[in-house]
């Protein structure tokens, strides 16, 4: 590990723009699902928050086998709520705010060869846009899937630093150390940053005895992470309610998911690499395959599904904007198809915030309608209620209805609930 950080044709200070135009895409891609209500398990993330959050809750967190796995969302949930209640904008504001920091950490890759910061710059516009991973960004109960790729990409880059550079000592590595950790505090897929890691000291070349060390002891401790949640299997949620269970058809879905990750403009930018014939293009597309298949494997285990749902592809689709990025920037670099290279960006980003507006957005208010008109139901009806039918789960009403009007003991599961209460179905599916 010997120089000093290595950068493309494109110094920092053509970098300046990157900030802004982000910013932008953001906010043109999901401005207007800031006014969405909560929805649905929103609410049983903010009693989890209100529960596990203060620092009173810390050792009952830790106990709890599942959402110790999520701590940094739980405080962080806890955190807003103190400051702003229970105001879905809020909440929705800081799930975006991640977003946005994340696609700035997306354009980073900028500082590192043979990326460049123009088409890191063109990848982070595209991954701001992205209608794909879109859950993630407007789900509140998805923002574990923001933090761990948040603390993963500071994990990546801090130790791309170290490989590269020396004159920060051991500093970038008690970052990436520090920054893995938090990563396992967000989301059990954090355990694949080791092998992202490998993936980036072989791409760099730089093996040595002190990488090989470094490797193998974040590995023990994520091993030693996975076997404290398999030592719960008993109580654990998720290896208990069919969620998850190592039996499932994991190829099938792995193919399946990368499959509609890479669709359609991934499969575009691949093609356009190799119509190219850029140098360096087929190493590109295999290692985005690559981290494609590493950001997937954990959740591809599932059971109710045969692809993984879009928050869990926020991690996975990165590898598609780095193409957007390489294959934007070939064009944009010959004269003869800068047309095309325009044309294209419009064309990208009226498909995706096209989609998101007339596509996603009135699908999340649907989504949002079940939990609300129980609220108003709630609000009506006065004495206990017994939820015979509902789009989501009971404790979802439960939790709704107890933060909302501090009615969680007047509301009850059927065959559970007193001879007087009010039943409530509503079998309008979202």
């Amino acid at each position: 590990m010997t120089g000093s950080v290595d950068r493309t044709a494109g110094s920092v200070a053509e970098a300046r723009w990157i900030v802004p135009a982000v910013i932008l895409a953001a906010l043109a891609a999901y401005f207007p699902f800031l006014s969405l209500p909560f929805i649905s398990d929103d609410y049983i993330q903010l009693d989890l928050a209100r529960k596990y959050g203060p620092t009173g809750g810390w050792m009952s967190l830790a106990a709890d086998a599942l959402y110790r796995c999520r701590a940094t969302s739980l405080v962080l949930t806890s955190v807003i709520d103190h400051w702003f209640g229970l105001n879905a904008s809020a909440h929705s504001a800081a799930s975006l705010l991640i977003h946005v920091l994340n696609c700035l950490l997306v354009a980073a890759f900028g500082l590192w060869k043979p990326i460049g910061w123009r088409a890191a710059a063109i990848g982070a516009v595209f991954f701001a846009v992205h209608e794909g991973h879109q859950e993630a960004v407007v789900w509140v109960a998805a923002l574990p899937e923001l933090l761990v790729f948040f603390f993963a990409l500071v994990a990546i880059h801090a130790w791309l630093l170290w490989l590269h550079d020396d004159r920060y000592g051991n500093l970038p590595l008690l970052i990436t150390v520090g920054a893995y950790l938090l990563a396992l505090l967000s989301k059990e897929s954090g355990v694949v940053i080791v092998p992202l890691l490998g993936l980036g000291a072989l791409v760099f070349r730089h093996f040595s005895w002190g990488v090989i060390t470094a490797l193998t002891a974040m590995g023990s401790v994520g091993v030693i992470y996975a076997l404290a949640i398999f030592d719960k299997s008993a109580t654990h949620l998720h290896l208990n309610d069919g969620t998850f269970n190592a039996a499932a058809p994991f190829w099938y879905t792995l193919v399946n998911s990368a499959w509609r990750i890479y669709w359609i403009w991934g499969f575009v930018a691949v093609a356009v690499l190799l119509a190219l014939r850029v140098k360096g293009a087929l190493k590109a597309v295999v290692l985005s395959l690559v981290w494609t298949l590493i950001a997937l494997l954990p959740y591809a285990f599932l059971t109710y599904m045969s692809r993984v749902p879009s928050r869990h592809t926020y991690w996975a689709s990165l590898s598609v904007a780095m193409l957007v990025g390489l294959a934007g920037h070939a064009l944009w670099q010959r004269q003869a198809s800068r047309l095309m290279a325009g044309c294209l960006l419009v064309a990208v980003l009226g498909h995706n915030i096209g989609y998101l507006w007339v596509k996603k957005l009135p699908q999340y208010e649907r989504r949002a309608q079940a939990t609300e008109r129980f609220l108003d139901f709630a609000r009506r009806t006065p004495g206990p209620i017994v939820i015979q039918c509902f789009p989501y789960g009971p404790e979802v009403a439960i939790s709704a209805a107890g933060l909302i009007m501090d009615r969680r003991d007047d509301v009850f599961f059927t065959g559970k609930a007193p001879a007087s209460a009010t039943p409530y179905c509503d079998t309008e599916h979202p």
